[in-house]
């Protein structure tokens, strides 16, 4: 029998990937910063596109490119689970390191926050979720596996479903100064709640 081949990774080979990993980081901060929100902000401007609507759509779509072909990668090409990783690995990271970071970067540790915008980020945040949990439901062996292991099968009328809520999502936001007239809420963009963690004022929700 032949001797299974060690593909552990060595200490050089860590080195050079948390050395390559940290550079590429570094880069694509240099090009996100200097080029693409720039570009974002005329394409905005020209298009007389509101801020929302641009993050939901033109942000979303740079932002998540690499996702799109790290799972396109994954499927058709090594055929892995690499895929659903990323997507959920991502939005972990998204919504903890990078909110997180923001706080730490912005300019004395506050960053003002419309409390509305947080609710309505919340409520389809959560319905992503609850969504995307439907699709994956169904887990049954495949006929052509021989390990009779359980895999996942996302339907087309689930597929449907994730595409309509991004766009339900979209309109929300093009639409949600009206909404909020509709439901009786007002924005007071001149007020301020302070949150504080006993110490310092970390960040703030518009009232």
């Amino acid at each position: 029998m032949a001797e299974e081949e060690d593909i552990s990774a060595t200490p050089w080979g860590w080195t050079k990937l948390i050395f390559n990993s940290s550079i590429a980081i570094w880069a694509l901060s240099i090009v996100t910063e200097e080029r693409f929100v720039p570009a974002l902000n005329v394409i905005a401007e020209y298009y007389s596109i509101p801020d929302s609507v641009a993050g939901a759509t033109l942000m979303a779509a740079g932002a998540s490119s690499p996702e799109l072909f790290s799972s396109l990668i994954a499927l058709f090409i090594t055929h892995s689970e690499l895929g659903v990783g990323t997507v959920v690995g991502s939005e972990i990271f998204n919504q903890l390191i990078i909110t997180a970071g923001s706080i730490f970067y912005a300019k004395d540790n506050i960053i003002a926050i419309d409390k509305s915008a947080v609710l309505r980020e919340l409520v389809f945040y959560f319905l992503s979720i609850v969504v995307f949990v439907l699709a994956v439901l169904d887990k049954r062996p495949s006929d052509d596996d021989e390990t009779d292991m359980n895999h996942i099968y996302v339907h087309t009328n689930a597929a449907a479903l994730m595409v309509f809520v991004y766009f339900l999502y979209v309109l929300t936001c093009a639409n949600y100064d009206t909404i909020l007239a509709c439901l009786g809420v007002k924005k007071k963009a001149s007020e301020f709640e302070p949150l504080t963690d006993g110490k310092n004022v970390r960040f703030f929700l518009l009232t």
